[in-house]
């Protein structure tokens, strides 16, 4: 049995410890590639003397991990690393405590470095805050950088919809997903038909394939995807927020927002606050997927603030 105490594992028999050290030791064994790494000279009394390599690790299903990197060999940013659990120390009790551990990934001498596809804007955030209308305005006033990935979606299509849809049916888009085209889907739940949204490869390439920067909006599922696919590196991730100083006030401003509107059914609205409560959990669950949570109670400054992002990732693209 095990105990786990941040990367490395404890022998012990508590049942509750025993499930959370399963659980964690199963989210390290996953391959991954690195982002970063140091060598740390003088390590704590009790780990072998001599240098460890640690680097920050992006991990299969979209998550980072500091870990050590095995070996002497030469490593890069980029290159890719699997998994595997070595002894790392017995402590003065006797009890052997065991760590995850990254090799690199290597082939006929030379390192595997996974390709740099490009960057993706992705606008995440609960139905009501703003996406579609951020991203409208975006693409309008930068359209020299910047192109809209329409989103395949098997809904129906509403008067107010422009073109940030593609529309098929679910027998199309599952044929789609089965056959690797559709890279990002998920099916958002709605008590009145079935509502599966995604985002197609070929799409987002011909953006790159044309010089400018794809920008999607996402939720949950879609943004995990999509990180999962092209790397997290790939991802500006921004995170969009009502305001509020607690959940039930930012619901709130939501629940406002989409009556306002006028677009949606009461019923549709319902199940739409449903689906943003799970939303705002997930961005404390999983704020490794955002690179900035911006706040949109003030639609100027949001719109100026990814202008910034966009003109540097701009700059970045030119190099």
């Amino acid at each position: 049995m095990v105990f786990t105490f941040s990367n490395t594992l404890l022998m012990t028999n508590t049942p509750p410890i025993v499930a959370r050290s399963k659980k964690q030791r199963k989210n390290l064994m996953q391959s991954g590639e690195i982002l970063s790494f140091t060598t740390i000279l003088n390590p704590p009394a009790g780990f072998p003397k001599g240098g460890r390599r640690i680097a920050l690790i992006a991990l299969e299903d979209g998550t980072n991990v500091i870990g050590c990197v095995a070996g002497n060999a030469p490593i890069s940013i980029g290159q890719s690393v699997r998994p595997r659990m070595r002894l790392a120390r017995i402590n003065k009790a006797g009890l052997r405590l065991y760590e995850a551990m990254y090799e690199p990934v290597v082939t006929i001498g030379k390192i595997m470095k996974k390709e740099f596809p490009g960057y993706i804007i992705a606008l995440t955030g609960p139905s009501g805050v703003g996406k579609t209308t951020i991203n409208g305005l975006l693409n309008k006033a930068f359209s020299d950088y910047v192109q809209h990935v329409p989103i395949l979606t098997t809904r129906k299509r509403k008067m107010q919809d422009k073109d940030e849809y593609k529309y098929v049916s679910v027998e199309k888009f599952l044929e789609l997903k089965k056959k690797g085209e559709i890279i990002s889907a998920t099916e958002i739940p709605s008590r009145s038909e079935m509502r599966w949204y995604g985002y197609r490869a070929s799409d987002i390439q011909k953006i790159w394939n044309v010089g400018k920067i794809p920008t999607v909006v996402t939720e949950i599922h879609l943004l995990k995807d999509l990180s999962k696919h092209y790397g997290r590196r790939s991802i500006l991730s921004c995170g969009l927020l009502p305001p509020g100083k607690s959940k039930r006030a930012m619901l709130s401003q939501l629940l406002h927002r989409l009556r306002k509107r006028g677009r949606d059914s009461e019923e549709s609205i319902q199940d739409r606050i449903k689906n943003a409560e799970k939303d705002l959990k997930f961005f404390d669950q999983r704020n490794d997927l955002f690179d900035h949570i911006l706040v949109n109670e003030d639609l100027n400054a949001v719109i100026e603030k990814l202008k910034g992002y966009i003109l540097k990732l701009s700059k970045a693209n030119s190099y």
